[in-house]
């Protein structure tokens, strides 16, 4: 069973190695109510499998059909779908668009496919090239030398797909990472949660007796202080992290190196009282109070949640209103979004 955090292109990779014909759906451009954006993956194998999606489920059978054609003769082909309105209700959505899907096989793709799964891993960013004509591909981070330097530092950026005539510009982040601190009641809620959005999750607390497999089953769990796990493994633009402990000695060094690494979501639990206090011993170790206006605290969206898995919701939907750069974020804010999966 694939990962829920595993990019298709990873599980593409997967399927070749294991000797099946893969094609890849990419859709490159959308209008309307289309809820996948261009850049969005599909994999199908030639016995029909696929991961990822295209669109809310209009128009993935007619690809995969289509797919099977790719596969076999070896040729890529542009699809162009108009979802109508029936259709449309019927997936979910409020009313139809057009969808623009390229289909390719991906045997062009595979010299780089590596380099992707190791950059993701390491957390790299990186930008996907494809001339949507050949199918020719190439793979590239951060490079001002590059000559389309400029709109791989907007897909970066961004975490937005770019289309330079036939030359598509796909970002590739690494998955959003979770970082949360107390093995605590919420957590034991918001962890799974998160799993199921697809989010990498790391529970830290230093008292064994929170943190063990029986209270969070399936759940990676780390028993070391904040301020060495998070040396170890260390928080970067694309982690989120969440203090729940309500101790200060293990949530205030989670939070000041969330904060100096630019994480793109930092929130802690707690009363306004209990937040004042916390910037005070905060500033006392030289963060700026603009830095530490970024903490959601308290802690989640304001929709009244009282009970553990309630805050947990509501602070899963707030960490996923950042990633998205959504209106909706109470609290600390971000300038726009940086992360697109």
């Amino acid at each position: 069973m694939p990962s829920l955090t595993a990019h298709p292109l990873d599980i593409a990779l997967a399927w070749t190695q294991a000797g099946r014909g893969v094609a890849l759906a990419t859709v490159i451009k959308a209008w309307g109510s289309a809820p996948r954006k261009p850049g969005a993956h599909m994999v199908i194998d030639d016995q029909g499998a696929f991961e990822g999606s295209v669109s809310g489920g209009c128009v993935e059978g007619a690809v995969i059909a289509e797919a099977a054609d790719v596969i076999a003769q070896g040729t890529s082909r542009m699809l162009d779908f108009d979802v109508p309105d029936a259709m449309a209700l019927r997936a979910g959505l409020s009313c139809g668009g057009h969808i623009r899907i390229h289909l390719m096989p991906l045997a062009p793709m595979l010299p780089v496919l590596p380099e992707i799964t190791q950059m993701r891993a390491a957390r790299n960013g990186c930008v996907l090239i494809t001339d949507l004509s050949t199918g020719a591909s190439r793979v590239v981070g951060a490079d001002p030398a590059d000559p389309l330097a400029a709109p791989i530092a907007t897909c970066l950026t961004t975490g937005k797909a770019q289309s330079e005539g036939p030359i598509f510009l796909n970002p590739l982040l690494p998955a959003l990472r979770l970082f949360i601190i107390g093995a605590v009641h919420i957590a034991q809620s918001l962890a799974p949660m998160a799993r199921q959005m697809g989010l990498e999750v790391i529970v830290i607390d230093p008292r064994s007796a929170f943190a063990t497999n029986a209270r969070l089953p399936d759940t990676w769990l780390v028993t070391d202080w904040p301020d060495i796990a998070l040396t170890e493994m260390p928080p970067d633009r694309w982690s989120a992290l969440a203090a729940l402990s309500h101790e200060p000695n293990i949530d205030d060094p989670a939070l000041i190196a969330a904060l100096r690494a630019d994480c793109l979501y930092v929130g802690a639990l707690g009363s306004r009282k209990t937040h004042a206090a916390r910037l005070d011993r905060l500033h006392a170790t030289g963060l700026s109070a603009k830095q530490t206006a970024r903490i959601h605290a308290p802690i989640g969206l304001p929709i009244g949640a009282t009970t553990p898995p309630e805050i947990a919701l509501a602070t899963l939907a707030q960490i996923i209103a950042a990633r998205r750069g959504a209106p909706a974020v109470a609290g600390g804010n971000r300038p726009e979004a940086v992360f697109r999966a």
